[in-house]
């Protein structure tokens, strides 16, 4: 076809949008959106008339019953096909595109070049708008903020690339519960507007009756107003249209029916297809739809209401929805002063849009969440904190994983004398593929557990899969900075092996030398005793200069899986060191220290006596381990937890800790089970267990314990395993965190059906009954022991994300655990704090049944938990970093020795000549390793995280007004997506974060200034821009005018507007100020200033 050019025009703040045939006129500045044309509207004398915005929409699970692929082909596919094409025919319709992940397949497999122009049409005239942007709608409980923020980058990033649009409203009208971090974060992406939908049952009731669903939301107490933003709760219906039609047995407003899998009928006749509107009944129709509206609109302050029009799987027949909604909309219209309801088809922006138009104030909401959530009495929503706990721990892994690859791709790309034999493009698209995958599994029926197996396997094949791509890029990249020039012989995909999910080294006479790489993907320096498996344990760690360094061996806990081995090393933010493993080729060579074990007898488990109050020293013996930290005790009659001394304060806390199990209500016949979703406990929580024995192992760099529980039935395996271990650094080496934290490794399941497995810390800590978690590791919230609640255990389950705590003000001691996958959390008494670890039920539900949605498999997990013992202000100063240590563990790789030609050659002559460890040791420094990365970036501040640092690859200009222009071009040419563009390598996205919260830490919350430029200085690269951008990266933050609202606190409008530096763009040098909780994001572009 031929393409007709058309003439571009930026004057007067205007963006004109041609394609072939057409052109439109949008704003350049998204400030005031209220210029834009959206197509003709029918207008009406309002005056006491309820204005009504019918949104029409479709919910689009990325998973849950189907999987992806599945929904595709059954209807997903067809939603955007019909959609496209019903809108084109009609400039007074409208629709909002949600999840971007099925958008994305359509737009990339799918759509055709006609329907790509059609599409960009729709976009720039406003019948089609992008809410909320991401790759999903994500779950706001279980989901860690960087994930949130990565899969929000990454659906607005493609949103941006292609449409030059920026998403300013959300959509939130699924996940279960909704946090205070989630507004904070969604203002520093620029949004105008929050939506949100699932809170207590009982709590939008009384919203409802006192028209206050909608109020500005305030979720840091840090940020403060210049975060606040306009938030509005839906109704009791939520996102669906009411389905029941007085006037017939069939379902009213879903003319195309329900999808059918797994494929669309032959006939086009779906399940539950309404009605269609006629003369004879339009005016039953209309009736109904008024009646909803005004039902509705009596719970809101203001005339304008919203009427959102789909459902799950919604619209895959558009046509023939459209068709019989506009009969509706039309007569409705005309009679629109008898029926005192005005219509109009709208996208959200343009509800909001009238919203924010009115001269209302509206009442401010503090930090407060709506978590936990619960739809009835009976059914608390608080299960899927831990459901499918493998899944929860594979998403994190995969999200430490994607950063590590992420900064080791930038440094890989910028270090100066770098021979760079990688396929750039191809790792970046190795890197892309596991972006989309962590993306994925952040949504609400993903991560959460909440999903059939099918589907849960689905998340976990993209997962696996895509880490396992990016980690073949790193081995990669790991070979061209280690090395001199070629390997000959050497396979140099399989030149390094990943250890870090469990794999054993196999070391032994034929492998007397094996290096290992061990990556620090953080933005400090990082101390650690390195942890991995080895096949035997004759063993030592030296480092590339032949230097012996700590190490120590434990023996495993069962015959016949490998040992243990810990070693130190010490590493720069982002770099690298090598090691190498040793073995012992002589009796007289050094050997890693073995840990000493004293197992102690099986005795009987008496988790009873351990409460006794009566308890005097006289009555019980007790051992113990310790570091420079810590004194932890046992009590030797039970083998149980009893106290736990902090050297720093001298102070001792009475501590236990036990397994626990709650036993389920499964049977529907006694009301609401627990499933998927929902924790109900047939009361108080159950010791696990009839013996315990428990093996002490201590050596110079760890000691720990090792506690195994068995049931009567079953004395020889153990299903109950927890090692709490103790770490210690050589003296000249202290680190808090190394030495600071205790380490919990569990190994338990699986379980018997309809348990659900807790491990309880009881303490004399006075915590007055409160718990304080971290809403998705961004926001601290404290919680109350709720006892007057219809169901007192699940209802004061919260979310552990990060990190929680229960402390003492007078005692002036803190106990944190914090986690690296999620967990259910709660304190039911005072000084008690307990960690669901994993579910099985097996239940009766039909619905469950019927959609497979169960929790039926046996499984056994390995969750890590850390915990903190110490005063308020070292614990706080701590746990931050701490935390991020636990989820970003050093990348360790071994070289494999197999496979390079020098090794073959030297096995084949060994007979002849054997090399010495130092021989061996120089022909590897010689053939394989050089040294560490000469690029040595400085430290961040120790309350400063580097959040990101990742080439992205996009291609869109940091200009605004330039990427608009680019796009005009493109469509001018008949380009309508930009998939076939040469990535970006010259562009870096930093995010920098402020770790403390405002009056968190005396020292650590004050305001803190980073030199960026100095900061990359060892790349030795010339900047040519520093752009800051809003949280998403695609606003200049000078771009960003944030809708401002009047509220009741009197707090004047413009502050809420000042929400990012103004001067946004710059040229070197420059400094960066973060205040508490901040997180600035930058584009760094290299190149000629």
């Amino acid at each position: 076809m031929q393409k007709k050019a058309c003439l571009l025009a930026v004057a007067a703040g205007l963006f004109v949008v041609c394609f072939p045939g057409t052109c439109f006129t949008a704003a350049v500045h998204e400030a005031s959106r209220d210029e834009l044309a959206h197509g003709e509207e029918t207008t009406a004398d309002t005056a006491g008339i309820i204005e009504a915005f019918v949104v029409p929409h479709s919910h689009m699970d990325v998973g849950w019953i189907y999987t992806v692929q599945e929904s595709m082909v059954a209807y997903a596919a067809n939603v955007y096909t019909t959609v496209v094409a019903s809108l084109i025919k009609d400039k007074s319709r409208r629709f909002i595109c949600v999840e971007q992940e099925f958008f994305r397949l359509w737009w990339t497999t799918v759509a055709n070049n006609t329907q790509k122009n059609q599409t960009q049409q729709l976009v720039q005239s406003g019948q089609l708008e992008f809410i909320i942007g991401g790759q999903v709608m994500h779950d706001e409980a279980v989901t860690e903020y960087s994930a949130t923020i990565q899969q929000m980058t990454e659906g607005h990033s493609f949103i941006y690339e292609n449409f030059g649009k920026r998403p300013h409203f959300s959509w939130h009208v699924d996940p279960f519960g909704a946090s205070s971090a989630t507004p904070s974060l969604f203002a520093m992406m620029g949004f105008d507007a929050h939506l949100i939908s699932r809170i207590d049952y009982d709590v939008k009731d009384q919203m409802q009756k006192s028209k206050s669903l909608q109020f500005v939301w305030r979720g840091s107490p840090s940020l403060g107003s210049k975060q606040q933003i306009f938030t509005h709760v839906m109704d009791q219906y939520s996102y669906c249209t009411p389905p029941d039609l007085p006037f017939s047995d069939k379902t009213g407003f879903y003319w195309n029916g329900y999808a059918l899998f797994p494929k669309p009928p032959v006939d086009g006749v779906y399940p539950h297809m309404s009605l269609p509107v006629t003369d004879q009944n339009i005016k039953q129709y209309a009736a109904t739809m008024v009646n909803s509206i005004k039902q509705r609109a009596a719970w809101f302050k203001t005339p304008q209401l919203l009427w959102p029009w789909g459902c799950d799987k919604q619209f895959f027949n558009a046509a023939i929805q459209f068709e019989n909604m506009d009969k509706l909309v039309s007569y409705i219209n005309k009679n629109s002063k008898g029926l005192g309801v005005h219509i109009q088809y709208a996208t959200l922006g343009e509800y909001f849009e009238a919203i924010h138009k009115i001269n209302t104030t509206w009442a401010v909401r503090g930090e407060e969440d709506f978590l936990s959530y619960s739809s009835a009495a009976d059914s608390v929503w608080t299960g899927f904190y831990t459901s499918r706990a493998n899944l929860k721990g594979t998403a994190r892994r995969a999200q430490s994983t994607l950063h590590a690859g992420e900064t080791l791709f930038s440094v890989y790309l910028n270090m100066p004398a770098v021979n760079r034999t990688v396929d750039v493009s191809g790792a970046l698209t190795n890197l892309s593929s596991l972006r989309w995958a962590s993306a994925e599994v952040q949504h609400h029926d993903g991560v959460t557990g909440t999903e059939s197996p099918k589907v849960e396997a689905m998340y976990e094949d993209h997962l696996l899969s895509a880490e396992t791509k990016t980690l073949n890029s790193m081995k990669m990249m790991f070979k061209d900075l280690l090395k001199k020039p070629a390997m000959d012989g050497t396979d140099a995909e399989n030149i390094l092996t990943s250890l870090n999910n469990g794999e054993a080294l196999d070391v032994g006479p034929d492998k007397p030398l094996a290096p290992i790489l061990v990556y620090n993907p953080l933005g400090w320096s990082v101390k650690r005793l390195v942890q991995m498996n080895i096949t035997d344990p004759n063993v030592t760690v030296i480092d590339i200069h032949g230097r012996h360094i700590g190490s120590q061996v434990n023996r495993p806990i069962s015959p016949g899986d490998p040992y243990h081995l810990f070693f130190y090393a010490q590493l720069s933010p982002m770099n690298f060191d090598v090691y190498y493993i040793k073995y012992q080729t002589k009796p007289d060579d050094t050997i890693a220290t073995m840990g000493r074990v004293e197992s102690l007898p099986t005795i009987k488990l008496n988790v009873a006596s351990m409460n006794d109050k009566n308890r005097t020293p006289k009555m019980a013996s007790y051992k113990n381990i310790s570091n420079d930290c810590f004194d932890v005790t046992y009590d030797m009659s039970t083998q149980l937890l009893h106290s736990i001394t902090d050297k720093h304060t001298g102070k001792t806390i009475q501590m236990q800790q036990t397994f626990m199990e709650y036993y389920s209500y499964y049977d529907v016949m006694f009301g609401q089970t627990s499933n998927n979703y929902v924790f109900r406990p047939q009361g108080s929580a159950h010791s696990v267990g009839d013996m315990v024995k428990t093996d002490i192992v201590t050596g110079p760099f760890v000691n720990e314990t090792r506690q195994s529980i068995y049931n009567m039935y079953d004395s020889q395996n153990s299903r109950f395993v927890v090692t709490l271990r103790l770490f210690k650094l050589p003296h000249t080496h202290n680190d808090d965190i190394v030495c600071g934290h205790i380490e919990l490794d569990f190994k338990v399941g699986p379980l018997t059906p309809n348990k659900e497995l807790v491990y309880r810390f009881a303490t004399n800590i006075d915590s007055s009954s409160t718990l304080y978690t971290n809403d998705n590791g961004f926001q601290t919230m404290t919680r109350k022991l709720r006892t007057k609640v219809p169901e007192p255990v699940s209802q004061n389950y919260y979310p552990l994300v990060s990190s929680a705590h229960i402390e003492s003000v007078k005692q002036d001691v803190r106990l944190t655990v914090m986690s690296k996958r999620s967990h259910g959390v709660a304190s039911l008494k005072n000084g008690q704090m307990e960690v669901m670890l994993l579910r099985r039920l097996v239940t009766n539900s039909g619905y469950d049944d019927k959609n497979n949605l169960t929790l039926e498999q046996p499984l056994v997990v390995t969750p890590t938990l850390w915990f903190l013992l110490g005063n308020r202000t070292h614990s706080s100063e701590l746990q931050r970093r701490a935390w991020l240590h636990l989820e970003n563990p050093p990348i360790v790789m071994a070289v494999n020795q197999t496979q390079t030609a020098w090794y073959k050659t030297w096995k084949a002559n060994r007979a002849k000549q054997v090399p010495t460890v130092a021989e061996l040791q120089g022909l590897w420094n010689e053939n394989i390793i050089s040294k560490p990365l000469p690029t040595i970036f400085p430290d961040l501040p120790p309350n400063v995280h580097l959040l990101t640092f990742k080439t992205p690859g996009w291609t869109y200009n940091t200009s605004h007004e330039a990427h608009l222009e680019d796009i005009q071009a493109n469509l001018a040419n008949g380009i309508y997506d930009s998939s076939k563009k040469s990535p970006n390598f010259k562009r870096i996205l930093i995010r920098l974060q402020h770790l403390y919260e405002k009056d968190e830490h005396p020292i650590l919350s004050k305001p803190v200034t980073v030199d960026l430029v100095k900061f990359l200085s060892p790349f030795n690269q010339s900047i040519a821009e520093i752009s800051e951008r809003s949280l998403s990266a695609i606003w200049p933050t000078n771009q960003v005018k944030r809708w401002t609202w009047n509220t009741k606190t009197g707090v004047e409008n413009d502050e809420a507007t000042d929400d990012f530096n103004q001067d946004a763009v710059s040229v070197v040098p420059t400094n960066v100020t973060l205040n508490a909780q901040e997180i600035k994001t930058f584009f760094v572009t290299f190149g000629k200033k």
